[in-house]
């Protein structure tokens, strides 16, 4: 099985995101009594039919926004990592083993007012061979993580292309959001599961 993607990810620090759209949210009271809270929103899989044209083979595009939110004493002086990620489940492959990889194609970053940075053609590449056994199984990969800090902000993401091959049946994709304060305190919110 592998996991192909392609990523376009945007982190942007503003105040006052408006949270219209949330999909799940989870919250934590860290050390020094903050309200640390993980948040999902405007999170859309569209499935497509599988471009190497094999019938063992799940293609799929995801946007969304994985976002950040903080409350309470000194929350300005607040700092941690963000990560986004998925569950995948699978009731069979066929050799045994998962595949992983993703890049991302490129990067922006955007804070308060008109300072802005672009890196376009930024490719790193990830990847991970599993050995898994032949099913069922749930598998879980980390896409994009950066650092935050403040109040609030978000990871957008656009055109995030995955693709699973050698999977006997359907595959769930669950995705998620973790936190990790600068002490190591951690909140995770898990989106709805989307099945190919």
């Amino acid at each position: 099985m592998a996991v192909a993607a392609a990523l376009t990810i945007g982190l942007a620090m503003n105040t006052g995101s408006s949270l219209a759209g949330i999909d799940s949210a989870n919250s934590i009271v860290d050390r020094q009594g903050r309200t640390v809270e993980a948040i999902q929103m405007d999170t859309n899989f569209q499935f497509v039919a599988p471009l190497d044209g094999n019938p063992l083979t799940r293609e799929w595009f995801h946007n969304g926004k994985a976002c950040f939110k903080v409350s309470g004493p000194k929350a300005d002086d607040w700092s941690g990592t963000i990560t986004v990620g998925y569950q995948v489940g699978f009731p069979a492959t066929l050799n045994g083993k998962l595949r992983f990889q993703w890049s991302t194609p490129s990067l922006g970053l955007e804070l308060d007012g008109d300072p802005s940075v672009n890196i376009g053609d930024l490719i790193p590449r990830a990847g991970v061979e599993v050995e898994v056994g032949f099913g069922p199984g749930i598998e879980t990969i980390e896409a994009a993580s950066g650092d935050i800090s403040g109040t609030d902000g978000f990871i957008q993401m656009s055109g995030f292309h995955g693709t699973v091959t050698g999977v006997l049946g359907q595959v769930s994709i669950r995705p998620w959001v973790k936190i990790v304060t600068s002490n190591g305190d951690t909140v995770i919110t898990y989106g709805p599961l989307w099945q190919i």
